[in-house]
């Protein structure tokens, strides 16, 4: 099991990879490679599909934006250069959401939230990673759960009822869970100033933990070099 706090150390390595060496080459290597890593780890496609629809809509809008405003046209809102840059840019993007992707492949959010209470005055920082990590997914099975509910009592969902039979609903019910959270972690004393325990902490190995500071520095270090 790796610590999280390493996978997504390896992570931002990644980053500064692609953004310190900076050459297509090195994007679609970093892309291959963080790919084959969460492939390795879910044992399915979902990280590639994952990232496709991350970086899909930017790389539509950098040729949006740069294709039609180079030098070498050739077609109507069209240049070689201009159309080179957007790919570049895009695959940019891409290999630093593959990076992104691949590091959460390799995490689960209460094993983060233990991890991140580890850390000095990290038990607030805990409470605000988990609570956002769970937001999407809690939110979207709210609406879902709306959704039935509004099809059960064959009330259509149109623009003039969204509000009031669907947004209204699902905000509502996430608002009072975040209530209810607080209320729990107020009374198991979160807010108390000192470090915390867990009953079953993260592993945390010294070799992840050297992991943790020498990968970004080696990184550094190939990007300043390169």
């Amino acid at each position: 099991m790796v610590n999280p706090l390493t996978a997504l150390a390896v992570g931002a390595s990644g980053w500064i990879l692609v953004m310190g060496i900076n050459t297509p080459q090195a994007s679609a290597a970093i892309v291959i490679a963080a790919l084959a890593i969460a492939a390795a780890k879910t044992r399915n496609f979902a990280p590639a599909f994952a990232v496709i629809a991350l970086a899909l809509p930017v790389a539509l809008s950098m040729l949006i934006i740069h294709a039609p405003y180079g030098e070498e046209r050739i077609a109507p809102l069209l240049t070689a250069d201009g159309a080179a840059i957007a790919g570049e840019l895009a695959l940019r993007f891409t290999a630093l959401m593959a990076c992104l992707v691949a590091a959460g492949a390799f995490v689960r959010v209460p094993d983060l939230a233990k991890a991140l209470q580890a850390l000095p005055g990290g038990n607030r920082l805990s409470y605000l990673a988990g609570s956002t990590l769970q937001l999407f997914p809690q939110g979207t099975q709210r609406v879902r759960v709306t959704r039935d509910a509004n099809r059960l009592e064959a009330r259509p969902i149109t623009a003039k009822t969204v509000v009031p039979n669907l947004i209204m609903p699902v905000l509502t019910e996430l608002l009072t869970l975040s209530s209810h959270r607080g209320r729990a972690l107020e009374t198991a004393g979160y807010d108390i100033p000192g470090p915390k325990t867990v009953l079953r902490p993260v592993p945390d190995s010294a070799l992840e933990r050297a992991v943790r500071w020498t990968a970004p520095l080696i990184c550094l270090a190939v990007a300043l070099w390169l």
